[in-house]
């Protein structure tokens, strides 16, 4: 079920970056303030690299869960680029609070999830580590 929201979200994806110039028009066209059209353009499709990054592992990271292989350095490797991928986002969003205040709570928000995946990496490495030593003991 995962794997298909997965799935769902590239499709999603794909359809963003034909929409992101009408949405910061929108943005821009109920506004009330001065227009950052280009910058919201600009940092959106930039955000999307890493994003498009992050849907492709995570599709590589369910695939090998699905096939049994949980604790794997490749998992680990998925991981670490997700979360560096998340303080991506949150470092355009950073630049975006420049013009919008409100952007800090994405900031805020990759941030915490860039961390949490960083612990779940670091949990993941360990576990690799013991099924290592474990199937060395055997």
């Amino acid at each position: 079920m995962t794997l298909w929201i997965d799935r769902i979200g590239m499709a999603a994806w794909t359809v963003c970056i034909f929409m992101v110039p009408f949405i910061a028009r929108w943005y821009d066209m109920y506004s009330n303030k001065e227009s950052i059209f280009i910058q919201f353009t600009v940092l959106v499709y930039l955000a999307m690299i890493p994003a498009a990054v992050i849907l492709f592992l995570l599709n590589k990271l369910l695939s090998n869960i699905s096939k049994e292989k949980v604790f794997v350095d490749e998992n680990v490797g998925c991981l670490r680029i997700i979360s560096y991928c998340c303080f991506v986002i949150a470092l355009l969003s950073g630049v975006m609070a420049y013009w919008r205040l409100l952007a800090i709570v994405l900031v805020l928000a990759f941030s915490f999830i860039g961390l949490l995946l960083r612990v779940l990496k670091n949990v993941f490495e360990q576990a690799v580590a013991l099924r290592e030593e474990n199937d060395l003991t055997v």
